[in-house]
């Protein structure tokens, strides 16, 4: 074993404090035995055990001591002296060395491993990384020799060379080595930076953990540099663009409700596609736990995810959270103050703008337009005019000509500010982590109240019991979040794009004014009622490592995870007032008040034996198997009150009791619990080929008892890693090449049934009562039972390669993989006369194949260090079978053979109308509107038979006009780092974005004046047809409403005009930082200090906002059929980061 090997593990494990080396006495009395006796004698009188090179110390050489009650250091002294063998003594382990060229020296390591020597010269120094964290463990070798130490827990070490000019080589694991010519310096400071190829960086894989060189699957990891260096507030977002393969979305910007979504490689059945969620072996939430407890964050997103089976379809997210560093106390605070400012608002045309298209709008019909008198009262902001108004419809409302934005009046500028406190520290045989951190998001709503409260908890433990023979970790954390928002938050949001600009937001006398009848949307956040939720999660995880024998042992962990959530919502009566000041109406009558509640048990139970052995030298087994439970129970209860006798206090106590039209409560009880045995077997040959098999079997209480266990899912994984044939090793531009091959099937049971579906459900709703006692409550069978569904199969294959070149400056990674879901549950279309919903079968198939490419370079050049890092990924899937299910229509269909999911089908647009010689040709077509003019849409009769028809006539031969128009799925996500450090400054930036993304805007945002007496997205001013703009991007407008709605909706049929393409680009996070040098922190009593800027969702360019009215990045940026969506935010802030 190399000496380097030898050093590390004796800093990882040495738990005894230096004294112990002289406290302890011994007696031997041993005449004529063999060196080995003289050490294992020592052992077994004592906890120190010694490490020596065989190949090095003759053991077998006869020697003699006796003493009496002396220490341990007096007796090697003995037996030593005199000969070529030196010894350390590292805490409890003894290292012994053989060098001939030197005289006998003796060394005891202190505290701080400040060696103290006799002959050699001495040289102390400190290795730290990029953050000037200390690095434990450090190996520290003379060039040439054997001659090596350890850092201590600070990062510190002393070493003796041989002359002034000596090379120190500097290793640490995920580290590249690091050599420093010492020029007569006796004094050193050496900064590591992170390998780019990390071979020897622990990853953490299911049910244990593997160096990355050893790694046979397809595996990403981040470290906590992405959590800790900008300031997020959730997880997800941090890991957007962090990691090739993982694709993370979000619906909405509204605090505590942003709607983030995960997806690992596409998908992998029409029932969803979420992956396993793993927070130190038990399952978690990513939207809860806070950022700054993580260590890392490793995906499996091939074969190496079967191991978990049923529950690891979608691929498995697997979280660390950080440990106690052993050493001195240290305490950590960050602050991070920032100013969210909304973007991509959906800007509505002023008065002017909507005047002009009114006018245009209706002489397309043959209608009155707007006069130029109101034209010039509009322009001249002109006062109100009672009974006077100008658009159809609302003649006897006020006439209005002044203008102003809404959606100002609703929008503003937001703030959030984030706190976070850690402590940590530890001893030889245990160490501890406590850390708390409150962040709150004030949004940007400026009347109400919209914010999110997020508050954790966390207390990680660590013991090692019994000389390490049982190794203890306690994980304990406590996660609430608070939000608040307006109880007609939502509808509010839509109000302030449907009211006219011209409708002022008060009356004469102050009050608010309701136009029209239509909601005043400043009104509905000041006066409907309030409404909020309360998240409380609470979870444990305890983990036990008994060390068996050497190569044997037992893991036990046991998780539990509570969860209760309360929410209200009270809706308020208030009047509504007409613009002479007079009431007309209530809103709200009667109010009314709704409590949820809802609690969630979940319980983990695994075991496991793992048994580890070396064979002749090269030859490398492990050896897992084990059994898991996990059991599952939620319950909710939800009542609403009526008429209560005040708006200002809405406990249920108040509300009337006296009517049975109040009466509104339900609630619900389910459970599911899953059985789980698996294994692995792995095969290592010489760090150079390595095997992986695993199995496993599931049982889940979601099928009948005759389909509830799953077939055995195997999983086989290979890597060869050509690194360490000679021909690479000698190579000076390849440093490591590794190439990867996996195979392997895992389950599904997050499907879209419920829990009993195998067994007959009464619904309660229908006309069939349900009998005594709830004569009034009906019910019915609603659904059938099924008790032959069963799991979905999911096969997913993997090759890849692992390169790094040029000293591992540059590495990379290329993936590609295939996803085959062969007995996927979908619906079956079945008779109406069934009488019943039928229950999905296992009928159909879907297949997902792409590709992961990531690569990264760093280098340093004196202060300066820069590193620039890519990866873009793609997937795309295919429905290669729906037995009963093959039906499709205009529009978004979500399943369609032979298509992804998701696919857009409709019409191949052939333009406007631009005369009328071609007016009177294309009306030759059937199925064209009778009203159709000269500037109206056109589509290609595709098949020929004279008409325009969607589906055609099969009887006939024709196949319809209708095409594939794209899919909704994201391709070709992408993001790429830049780093850059000078001195005590550092620069990041991250960009992050999707090549290929397509999207139909549906519903009343989707064309102007979709209503008469709509406004309209200002995008459309200007851009429909009209004789002079003949070239326009959008047909002439047709009012609806007005009796035109068919020739309307046929302008804007589903068609590969209206497709809005979503990719995009955009500047994710931006931060410059600068750190207090090291000598002013030092006089500060600090050891550590960082100030820093950042600004996040800066930029984003796309073409396919409609002139930045929607985030590309939004769901609802594919499908809006309102205005409910709350906008996304850029932030800029400013914090600190302080370590004592």
């Amino acid at each position: 074993m190399k000496l380097s090997a030898i050093l590390i593990m004796l800093s990882i494990f040495s738990v005894q404090a230096n004294g112990y080396a002289q406290k302890t006495k011994i007696s031997l009395d041993l005449n004529e035995v063999e060196i080995r006796r003289v050490f294992e004698e020592i052992e077994s009188m004592t906890d120190f055990k010694f490490l020596y090179n065989n190949q090095k110390l003759d053991i077998k050489k006869l020697v003699s001591v006796k003493v009496t009650n002396q220490p341990v250091a007096k007796i090697l002294d003995i037996l030593f002296k005199g000969t070529p063998i030196d010894y350390i003594i590292l805490k409890k382990q003894i290292v012994i060395k053989v060098d001939a060229s030197k005289a006998q020296t003796t060394r005891v390591v202190p505290e701080k491993s400040k060696v103290a020597t006799v002959v050699q010269r001495q040289v102390q120094g400190v290795v730290l990384d990029a953050n000037q964290e200390p690095l434990p463990g450090a190996n520290i070798v003379e060039k040439g020799t054997t001659n090596g130490v350890t850092a201590d827990f600070d990062g510190n070490f002393a070493i003796n060379v041989a002359n002034e000019n000596a090379i120190l080589v500097i290793s640490y694991i995920g580290f590249a080595t690091k050599e420093v010519s010492l020029k007569g310096q006796t004094s050193v400071s050496v900064q590591m930076e992170e390998s780019a190829s990390g071979l020897d960086e622990v990853v953490v894989v299911g049910y244990g953990t593997k160096l990355k060189g050893e790694l046979t699957g397809s595996v990403s990891k981040v470290g906590d540099k992405i959590f800790e260096d900008r300031p997020v507030i959730n997880t997800l977002d941090a890991m957007q663009g962090a990691m090739p393969g993982v694709t993370v979305t979000r619906s909405s910007g509204q605090p505590g409700r942003e709607g983030y979504s995960i997806n690992i490689r596409g998908a992998s059945s029409i029932a969803g596609s979420s992956p396993l969620i793993l927070i130190d072996g038990i399952p978690g939430d990513l939207n809860t736990i806070n950022p700054n407890d993580i260590a890392n964050v490793t995906v499996l997103k091939d074969a190496a995810a079967s191991i978990y089976g049923a529950r690891a379809a979608d691929g498995v997210v697997m979280v660390t959270t950080k440990k106690g560093k052993k050493g001195r106390l240290s305490v950590n605070y960050s602050y991070n103050y920032g100013v969210n400012i909304p973007t991509y608002i959906s800007e509505m045309t002023n008065t002017l703008q909507m005047a002009e298209m009114y006018d245009e709008g209706m002489r397309n019909i043959g209608q009155p337009g707007v006069t130029e008198e109101v034209f010039d009262k509009i322009r001249n902001n002109a006062a109100p005019e009672p009974g006077n108004g100008w658009m159809k419809y609302l003649e006897n409302y006020p006439g209005f000509y002044g203008s102003h934005d809404w959606l100002k009046d609703i929008y503003g500028t937001g703030t959030q500010s984030m706190h976070n406190l850690s402590i940590s520290g530890g001893e030889e045989n245990h160490d501890y982590l406590i850390s708390a951190g409150y962040k709150s998001n004030d949004g940007v709503i400026t009347h109400g109240v919209s914010k999110s409260d997020l508050y954790n908890l966390r207390v990680n433990f660590g013991f090692n019991l019994f000389k390490n023979k049982l190794k203890v970790n306690l994980r304990t954390a406590f996660d609430n979040n608070v939000v608040k928002e307006p109880s007609a938050l939502g509808s509010a949001i839509e109000s302030a794009h449907l009211m006219w600009s011209y409708a002022p937001t008060y009356t004469p006398d102050g009050q608010f004014y309701w136009y029209q009848n239509y909601q005043n949307p400043v009104q509905l956040l000041e006066e409907n009622g309030e409404k909020s939720s309360d998240l409380k999660k609470f979870q444990t995880n305890l983990k036990a490592d008994l060390s068996i024998t050497d190569d044997l042992k037992l893991v036990t962990q046991v998780g539990v995870n509570f969860e209760i959530y309360d929410s209200n919502a009270s809706n308020r009566t208030f009047d509504l007032i007409n613009w002479d000041d007079e009431t007309f109406g209530t809103r709200n009558n009667p109010n009314s008040a709704t409590y949820f509640n809802s609690k969630n048990t979940y319980g983990s139970y695994t075991a496991y034996l793992d048994y580890n052995k070396t064979l002749f030298d090269n030859h490398r087994i492990n050896l897992m198997g084990g059994v898991s439970h996990e059991q599952n129970e939620y319950e909710s209860q939800s009542i609403t009150g009526y008429n209560f006798k005040s708006n200002d206090i809405f406990t249920l106590n108040l509300a009337d009791r006296t009517d049975v039209a109040f009466m509104d409560y339900t609630g619900s009880l389910t459970d599911w619990a899953l059985n789980s045995y698996f294994g692995r077997f792995s095969y290592s040959y010489n760090r150079k080929f390595f095997v992986d098999v695993t199995t496993r079997i599931d049982g889940s209480s979601k099928f009948a008892a005759s389909e509830r266990w799953s077939a055995l899912f195997p999983a086989v994984s290979a890597s060869y890693n050509l690194g360490e044939e000679n021909f690479i090793k000698n190579s000076n531009t390849i440093n490591d090449l590794k190439l990867r091959a996996s195979w392997g099937q895992s389950g599904n049971q997050n499907l879209s049934f419920g829990n009993y579906d195998y067994i007959p459900l009464i619904t309660v709703s229908g006309n069939y009562p349900l009998g005594s006692p709830n004569v009034g409550l009906p019910g019915a069978v609603a659904s059938i039972a099924s008790e032959s569904r069963t799991w979905e199969t999911i096969e997913t294959s993997n090759i890849g390669i692992d390169f790094a070149l040029f000293k591992s400056r540059l590495a990379g990674s290329f993936d590609y993989f295939v996803k085959k879901n062969s007995d996927m549950l979908v619906n079956v279309t079945l008779p109406a006369t069934l009488g019943g919903t039928a229950p999905t079968l296992n009928i159909g198939d879907l297949e997902t194949k792409g590709w992961d490419f990531s690569i990264g370079w760093s280098d340093t050049k004196g202060d300066f260090k820069y590193s620039i890092s890519a990866n873009v990924s793609d997937a795309k899937n295919k429905l290669t079978k729906l037995e009963g299910n093959d039906s499709y229509a205009e529009g978004l269909v979500s399943t369609r053979q032979g298509y992804p999911i998701n696919s857009y089908f409709g019409f191949e647009s052939n333009g406007f109308i631009q005369n009328q010689q071609q007016l009177d040709e294309y009306k030759k077509l059937e199925n064209v509107p009778q009203n159709i003019g000269i500037g109206d849409a056109m589509y290609n009769d595709l098949d020929g038979d004279g008409k325009i028809t969607a589906f055609g006539n099969p009887e006939a031969g024709t196949t319809g006009d209708m095409k594939y128009l794209g899919n909704t799925n994201p391709r070709y996500t992408y993001s790429s780092n830049i780093s850059l450090s000078y001195k005590n400054f550092d620069f990041s930036m991250l960009f992050q974005g999707v090549g290929k993304r397509v999207g139909i805007r549906e519903g009343v945002p989707s064309m102007p004046l979709y209503y008469v007496w709509h406004p309209s997205i200002s995008y459309f001013h200007g851009k429909t047809w009209t004789p002079e703009r003949t070239d326009a991007e959008f047909p002439r407008i047709i009012p609806g409403g007005v009796g035109w709605d068919e020739l309307r909706d046929w302008n804007y049929k589903y068609s590969d005009r209206v497709v809005n393409k979503l990719s995009y680009l955009r500047v994710k996070s931006l931060v410059l930082a600068f750190n207090l040098p090291e000598s002013i922190c030092e006089s500060l009593r600090l050891e550590s200090f960082r100030l820093y800027t950042s600004a996040d969702d800066l930029f984003t360019f796309s073409k396919g906002t409609w002139g930045n009215t929607y985030d590309p990045e939004s769901l609802f940026a594919g499908r809006n059929k309102t205005y409910q969506n709350y906008p996304f935010t850029k932030t800029i802030s400013l914090g600190v980061d302080l370590k004592f």
